[in-house]
C-alpha cells in the first residue's frame, strides 16, 4: 500500500504559504529562487476540482446533504483522492496544503495513517491570527475572535468560479483554533512529523529551513544538491518584502476580495491592533494550549 500523502497543514493564516514557498524552492528548482509558479507543485487539497473525483457524483445530490454528512462523505471517499493525486517531486511523494481539522465528526478522521507520508504542521500566536485573519477575511477584529472561538467553524473549499453547481456552503471544517491545533499535535502519527511555528519562520528563518532539510534527510534519506546555495537563494527570494513586490506585480490567487495576501507578516501586531477585552477573550479561551506552544499570556 502506496503511503505518498505528505501534508502541510495549519489553520488559516498562519504561515502555511511560506512553508510552501521554501519547499517549492527547495525541492522543484535547481537554484532555490522562489517563483509563484512553484506554488503550483504543492496544491491546496481544499480546490473542487478535488471535491468533484471524492463525490463520484452529481453536483446537485451533494448539495442536497448538509454541511455534516458533506464532510463525512468527504473522508469516506478520500482513499480515491489520495490514489489519483500523486503531484510530489517523487513517486512516493504527494505534497497538499490543507486547512482541514485533523479529526471529524461521529469518529472520522481527515488523516488516514494508510496512506501517509509525511507531515508538517505549521502554527501562529492567535493573537496575530485573529489580525491577519480579520485583515484577509474583511472581518472585523470581533467577528474574528467569534470565528476562531467557533468550534463548528469553516471555510470554503476554493474554485467556485469554476464548479459554480456547488454551492457555497460546501464546508473545509476548521473548528475553533485550539481544537484544530490539538487535532494535529496530540495526535499518534505513524509517520515523520515536524512541528513548526511562524515566528521562527520570519525571525529565525535561515536555522528554520535548515531543520526542514534536516527532516527530510535524516526520515527519507533525500540529499539537498547545492544546499548552501539553495538556503541563500530561498532567504532572498521568499523574504517577505520579495512576497509583497512579487503579489503587487503579478497578483496571487490566494488573497480574497482584492486584500492584499502578504500584508504585515510580523509577530506581535496583536499589541496594537487588539483591544484588551479581545486580548483577553482569546487567552481565557486558549491560555493552556498557548502555554503549552511557549506564547507569554498578557492578562
Amino acid at each position: 500500500m502506496s503511503k505518498h500523502i505528505f501534508w502541510i497543514a495549519s489553520y488559516p493564516k498562519s504561515g502555511n504559504t511560506l512553508i510552501r514557498s521554501i519547499l517549492s524552492s527547495l525541492f522543484f528548482s535547481e537554484s532555490g529562487i522562489f517563483s509563484f509558479d512553484l506554488l503550483k507543485k504543492i496544491v491546496s487539497f481544499e480546490e473542487l476540482s478535488r471535491l468533484t473525483k471524492c463525490y463520484n457524483t452529481r453536483a446537485e445530490n451533494i448539495n442536497t446533504k448538509n454541511w455534516k454528512e458533506k464532510n463525512i462523505l468527504i473522508f469516506q471517499n478520500f482513499r480515491d483522492i489520495q490514489k489519483k493525486n500523486n503531484l510530489g517531486f517523487r513517486e512516493d511523494f504527494a505534497f497538499f496544503k490543507t486547512h482541514f481539522n485533523g479529526k471529524n465528526f461521529d469518529g472520522q478522521r481527515f488523516l488516514i495513517n494508510d496512506y501517509l507520508r509525511g507531515i508538517i504542521y505549521i502554527y501562529r500566536d492567535p493573537r496575530d491570527v485573529c489580525v491577519s485573519w480579520a485583515r484577509h477575511s474583511n472581518l472585523s477584529k470581533n467577528q474574528s475572535v467569534d470565528f476562531m472561538l467557533n468550534e463548528s467553524a469553516w471555510i470554503r473549499w476554493l474554485g467556485k468560479e469554476k464548479f459554480k453547481n456547488y454551492k457555497n456552503d460546501v464546508p473545509v471544517f476548521l473548528s475553533s483554533w485550539e481544537k484544530h491545533v490539538r487535532s494535529w499535535i496530540d495526535l499518534k502519527h505513524n509517520c515523520p512529523f515536524l512541528l513548526l511555528n511562524y515566528e521562527d519562520l520570519v525571525y529565525q528563518k535561515k536555522d528554520t529551513i535548515k531543520k526542514i532539510i534536516d527532516f527530510f534527510e535524516d526520515n527519507f534519506k533525500i540529499k539537498i544538491s547545492n544546499k548552501e546555495i539553495k538556503i541563500n537563494n530561498i532567504l532572498d527570494s521568499t523574504s517577505f518584502n520579495n512576497l509583497q513586490k512579487l503579489e503587487i506585480k503579478q497578483g496571487f490567487n490566494e488573497s480574497i476580495n482584492e486584500n492584499k495576501f502578504f500584508a504585515v507578516g510580523q509577530k506581535n501586531q496583536w499589541k496594537n491592533e487588539l483591544e484588551q477585552n479581545q486580548i483577553k477573550i482569546l487567552e481565557d479561551e486558549f491560555g493552556l494550549m498557548m502555554k503549552k506552544l511557549k506564547y507569554k499570556l498578557y492578562n
